[in-house]
């Protein structure tokens, strides 16, 4: 029996944007709590989302009263290929936009897939699927509720389902909207940023100061690469020198700031105090490390670059005209660290560092001469950075 008084208050809150906030797991667990308090006999309740995500575009968020909220992620290319997703009752609810009853056993079209399968030994009988319709965002979600009922959801439990279906609409689509904005500003500005234009520091000229080791990086014989092969093969190797180059930065807390071309530019930042500035230049050494062994184990002995580490305060905020702002880092810290790349090659060294950056890990330079660099009045001492293996044999 359907609790009317239960049932209205649930449409409330979610008319009101389902207070107070959190994640969208917690959101899950909560929505999922009303439903079955309401008397309505769901045994799994689900959203189907199609995320802004370069890699895991596709989420399934359910929630189970024994077994609380759960995470399925889906590719993007299991969402253009395969059976993972095309043909699924979800899937097809998304894209026709009308409510599909799936009741197992009981329907050809969808009994033959294996997760069909797996739901009919876990005891289920059936599961409705209603569109979630946006209005803001490119493409629909999708409610599913699946029951252990024997012969299924009512009609007027169906019907239930349905009077809170445009209220959960909207607050679904809430959540997609923040979290593709999130996804977007931090795959195309960088985490930090993102974070900070969310937040409204979007004003011109604002900038401040940060003590970082700033860390230059590109790629060598890149001209002559991209000169020589086809855009994709050029663009494949960009990628792999990317993907690599940002796992291992991030992992050792640093923020990649620009990709520049070929290149990138990354700090580790650093509070003024010797012990941390020394942990920070220990990552960014070890990133580089770990870069180059990982396309080394990847089979990309073919991708190589070199990089220069600086230590000093970088000016990070908003640069531009009126109507178009970046996010980018400016001062003399980052333009002694681009000069300092730009001679690796001719001291035959991969990775070269400053004075500054030398006497935080003295033991891992070696100097290899002053060289006076434009806009830089005194000659600067140029370092190489040995790596572990140098070490080793020293």
């Amino acid at each position: 029996m359907i609790d009317s008084s239960k049932m209205s208050a649930l449409t409330s809150w979610l008319v009101a944007g389902a207070p107070p906030k959190q994640d969208f797991a917690g959101l899950m667990g909560e929505i999922g709590k009303r439903v079955v308090a309401t008397g309505l006999p769901v045994n799994q309740f689900g959203i189907y989302q199609n995320m802004i995500h370069p890699e895991m575009p596709g989420r399934y968020n359910y929630w189970t009263p024994a077994a609380g909220p759960h995470l399925l992620t889906i590719t993007a290319d299991q969402l253009r290929h395969g059976d993972m997703w095309i043909g699924t009752p979800a899937a097809t609810c998304m894209k026709s936009g009308r409510m599909v009853v799936h009741t197992l056993g009981q329907s050809p079209e969808f009994d033959h897939r294996p997760n069909a399968k797996q739901d009919m030994k876990r005891g289920y009988a059936q599961f409705v699927y209603t569109p979630l319709h946006s209005h803001y965002s490119l493409a629909a979600s999708v409610a599913a509720y699946g029951t252990k009922t024997e012969g299924g959801f009512s009609e007027d439990e169906i019907y239930a389902l349905r009077l809170i279906q445009a209220p959960l609409a909207r607050v679904v689509e809430a959540h997609v909207l923040h979290a593709g904005t999130v996804q977007v500003l931090s795959t195309y500005v960088g985490r930090d940023a993102g974070s900070r234009v969310l937040v409204g520091n979007i004003v011109r000229g604002d900038t401040e100061a940060i003590p970082s080791i700033v860390l230059f990086a590109d790629l060598k014989n890149f001209t002559a690469l991209s000169n020589a092969r086809p855009a994709s093969q050029v663009i494949e190797t960009l990628n792999a020198f990317y993907d690599v180059a940002e796992h291992a930065i991030v992992g050792n807390g640093g923020e990649i700031l620009k990709f520049m071309g070929d290149g990138l530019l990354a700090i580790f930042p650093t509070p003024d105090d010797l012990a941390a500035q020394l942990a920070a230049a220990t990552c960014a050494i070890s990133a580089l490390e770990e870069t180059r062994a990982a396309l080394v184990a990847a089979g990309r002995a073919d991708i190589s670059f070199r990089a220069a580490l600086h230590l000093g305060d970088i000016h990070y905020g908003n640069v531009g005209s009126r109507s178009r702002l970046d996010f980018t880092a400016i001062g003399p810290t980052v333009n002694l660290a681009a000069r300092l790349m730009a001679i690796a090659d001719d001291v035959s060294a991969e990775t070269v560092c400053s004075e500054a950056f030398h006497q935080l890990v003295p033991e891992r330079t070696e100097l290899l001469g002053e060289h006076t660099f434009k806009g830089f009045e005194a000659a600067q001492k140029v370092y190489g950075v040995k790596c572990e293996d140098d070490r080793n044999t020293a």
